[in-house]
């Protein structure tokens, strides 16, 4: 055991912490870990005919059809502390917004977003479609959550350097639908609220108490829509930074977390509501006329059931059926 206390590295283990510390280093920065780069560059000595994506082969096609060049797969990820036990030792006598886990949250999430986007940028592409974030909890580490983005870089024929590398959710037949429009995304736009809502004697007396009639339980219903009002603004206070007139494509994200602890060797639950509004940021385009496509109605021949027809909007169906055929 004493030798092994003085034994010295080898050049594998030198290496291995070197690359480390310039990992921790670039991510420091706000810029992409080195072995983030050298796979791009690798990707990018593939040749610009060869890519990896995600998309379907319908919303391959559609976005072919409009000019977009897909360039490949891009990702980005991110190990955040988040957590109320993370912030907090104890638990919270008031229903109320927690300021550093509503931070947290979106600030995880947009470090995720930004190196995805980063790739994108190294790629020479203008922007990345079909963005999906996922967040996932390890039972390896407490209050640790990782976020993770991708989806898949592309080029538009009219797209100028100067206006940037846009990130976008929305999937390749409405990308598709939003590009014949007129319209041109900007990126990815968060509002998230954190609202702890405290169960008091009486909220407590009106979920559990035995000669409790059925009734509204207030504490729930106002912390619910404060955060919901929360998010919201700070939604639009995002779509405005990226000068845009509004989002589509939003989904809204309610987690919830159950707080428990002990007063005097009793039991109590509060509850910890993690509210998350995301969308895409869009603009309509200054120098292209918008194309109103009137919604069309898709008859479903391979159906036995002559009346299996669709009234909602079948635009890229319909365009996908009548250029390339039926599946």
């Amino acid at each position: 055991s004493k030798m092994w206390l003085f034994r010295k590295e080898t050049d594998a283990e030198k290496e291995a912490k070197q690359r480390q510390q310039a990992t921790i280093e670039a991510l420091t920065r706000g810029e992409l870990p080195p072995i983030a780069r050298e796979r791009i560059m690798r990707e990018r000595g593939q040749g610009k005919n060869f890519f990896a994506s995600d998309l379907t082969v319908r919303e391959f096609l559609l976005t072919k059809e409009a000019g977009v060049q897909t360039v490949g797969q891009v990702m980005g990820t991110s190990f955040y502390k988040v957590g109320f036990w993370g912030s907090f030792r104890t638990y919270r006598g008031a229903t109320g917004e927690i300021m550093e886990l509503s931070q947290a949250i979106v600030q995880a999430r947009e470090a995720a977003v930004e190196r995805m986007r980063q790739e994108a940028e190294l790629l020479g592409a203008s922007g990345v479609i079909g963005v999906r974030i996922t967040m996932k909890r390890h039972s390896w580490a407490d209050n640790l959550t990782e976020f993770t983005a991708f989806g898949t870089a592309v080029r538009l024929p009219d797209w100028q350097p100067s206006d940037g590398t846009f990130t976008s959710s929305l999937n390749g037949q409405e990308f598709w639908q939003l590009h014949k429009a007129g319209y041109r995304p900007h990126g990815i736009v968060m509002g998230s609220c954190a609202m702890y809502m405290h169960m008091d004697w009486n909220t407590r007396r009106q979920i559990y108490g035995w000669f409790s009639p059925n009734q509204e339980v207030n504490t729930f219903t106002d912390g619910y829509y404060q955060a919901v009002k929360t998010a919201r603004l700070r939604l639009q206070k995002d779509i405005k930074a990226h000068n845009a007139e509004g989002a589509v494509g939003v989904i809204i994200d309610p987690g919830q977390e159950t707080i428990e602890y002990e007063i005097n060797d009793t039991s109590y639950y509060d509850v910890l509501l993690n509210y998350v509004i995301m969308g895409t940021a869009v603009s309509a385009h200054p120098e292209k006329e918008q194309q109103h496509t009137p919604p069309l109605l898709c008859l479903n021949l391979a159906s036995k059931k002559f009346g299996a027809l669709s009234s909602t909007n079948a635009m890229d169906d319909e365009y996908f059926e009548e250029f390339y055929g039926e599946d």
